[in-house]
């Protein structure tokens, strides 16, 4: 739970005695930063000896990179310590002698480039010389079991002469939160290394090669994740562009949603804390257009209203009777009906109750003066159209209506605002909902436009409105949603 959510909770609910969960504010807290990892974003670079012989993969497709996008599954380093306990008039101490560093396995997938095949023939062929010799010099080799097999010709086994390493490193990152986490296993070299197998019978099976290797010790390293940092990331058969709804995608009309506002600012800062100042600079410029274009701004009211929904819909009783006043205890929520009305509506009612009957009182409009109304007042038609006719077609919970709205395409969301206004008077005449809206306001919007429509006798109080049907939900034109 973040800052924001903290604050609205003891706002709107003040002291609250329940059993506030631990585990998701270990979890949740700094941006996920306690969280566990995930065990499939992982990235392996095998660092090859530019001066190994034989080499077959092609550096210039990139090939050795791709090896490393070709892990199916890496071991991550194990150790074992020799421990010894010395015994001194009974008193037990224990020591360490030494460690060993247990092998590690590496799966491959057994592509169709033949890039795994590549890379152990150029291992094969770099350690072992019997792969070089063609196969007329095997058969030469003469034997049976009366005479001693004639000597082969030229080198074979492991009679070389070479002495470099094949493989200087094998790096294995774990990816996390934007930052990786390496173990750099140094000099490695493959104990075993199995083709896998194949099965007529396995018809949705793939093939794979695996292999594992034993090293002289691990790096262990973090950082901050960037092009070609780790080696090869992001380089290769990668989607570069920017997702459409990231801040340097374009970003949202949004405060606190997914490639908002306050997504923007941060991943501004982030980048240029990182030194990717280009990075920072768009996003910076980007969040600014959508400042500008005033519709995040606009909409700040319902984002926050969404948020608190979270801590109005489980309304609370106040006992009183505790030996501390005022103490809230929650009701069970999941044997409650939830009720139709809109958010704005619930927070005025647990907030500005008062103020609202102070102040202006609101009327309550028939099925054409709703529809005027919407046509004339562009936020409250917006209001209407996302927290009603969207919300009802795609039945969507209220605080998931603002982020859903996001993720439509501007065709999309012009025809949820131009369905608006008739939906809302088809709405209203069939008793669906009440439509309220401050009478000052809509005074003042119709004679805006030189629209002469006085509220009298057709129009209702709100006081007057409770003779309508309880199953009708409310709409407040004047609060938003």
């Amino acid at each position: 739970m973040n800052f924001r959510q903290l604050f609205l909770d003891q706002l709107v609910n003040g002291d609250t005695m329940k059993d506030y969960k631990h585990a998701a504010r270990l979890y949740l807290d700094e941006a996920f930063r306690l969280s566990p990892k995930n065990r499939f974003l992982f990235h392996v670079v095998f660092n090859i000896n530019p001066l190994a012989a034989g080499n077959m993969l092609n550096r210039a497709k990139g090939e050795q990179i791709e090896l490393g996008m070709l892990t199916k599954s890496v071991d991550l380093p194990s150790y074992q310590f020799n421990v010894e306990m010395k015994n001194q008039y009974n008193y037990k101490n224990y020591v360490q002698t030494g460690i060993n560093y247990e092998p590690v396995t590496v799966t491959l997938h057994d592509d169709m480039g033949d890039v795994a095949t590549a890379f152990f023939k150029s291992y094969y062929q770099h350690y072992m010389t019997d792969t070089l010799h063609q196969q007329g010099e095997y058969n030469a080799i003469k034997f049976d079991n009366k005479n001693t097999p004639e000597p082969a010709a030229g080198r074979w086994g492991m009679d070389n002469g070479e002495d470099e390493r094949f493989l200087n490193s094998i790096s294995i990152f774990q990816l996390h939160r934007q930052r990786f986490t390496e173990f750099r296993l140094m000099n490695p070299i493959i104990n075993d290394y199995r083709n896998g197998s194949m099965d007529q019978a396995d018809g949705g099976g793939v093939s794979e090669q695996s292999f594992s290797v034993s090293y002289s010790g691990v790096l262990i390293e973090a950082g901050a994740i960037r092009r070609d940092k780790p080696q090869g990331f992001a380089t290769l058969h990668y989607d570069n562009s920017p997702s459409p709804i990231s801040p340097l995608g374009g970003g949202t009309d949004s405060i606190f949603g997914s490639g908002g506002v306050l997504a923007g600012i941060s991943t501004a800062f982030g980048l240029a804390k990182s030194g990717n100042f280009l990075g920072a600079l768009l996003s910076g410029v980007t969040t600014y257009k959508t400042v500008k274009r005033g519709k995040a701004t606009r909409g700040v009211k319902e984002e926050i209203f969404g948020l608190a929904g979270t801590f109005l819909s489980g309304a609370v009783n106040n006992l009183g009777a505790t030996s501390r006043p005022g103490v809230n205890f929650p009701k069970d929520v999941r044997r409650r009906r939830r009720t139709a009305l809109p958010i704005d509506s619930q927070l005025n009612n647990v907030i500005s109750k008062k103020t609202q009957n102070e102040t202006d009182k609101e009327i309550l409009l028939a099925g054409n003066q709703v529809s005027n109304y919407l046509n004339l007042d562009t936020n409250a038609n917006l209001r209407f159209a996302k927290f009603e006719t969207f919300r009802r077609s795609e039945n969507i919970n209220p605080n998931n209506v603002e982020t859903e709205w996001a993720k439509l395409s501007t065709e999309q969301q012009d025809t949820y605002l131009s369905e608006a206004p008739s939906n809302a008077k088809t709405l209203v005449k069939n008793g669906k909902i009440n439509y309220k809206v401050s009478k000052q306001k809509y005074n003042a919007v119709v004679a805006q436009q030189g629209i002469s429509d006085t509220t009298t006798t057709t129009i209702s109080t709100s006081s007057s409105s409770s003779s309508s049907s309880s199953s009708s939900s409310s709409s407040s034109g004047s609060g938003g949603y």
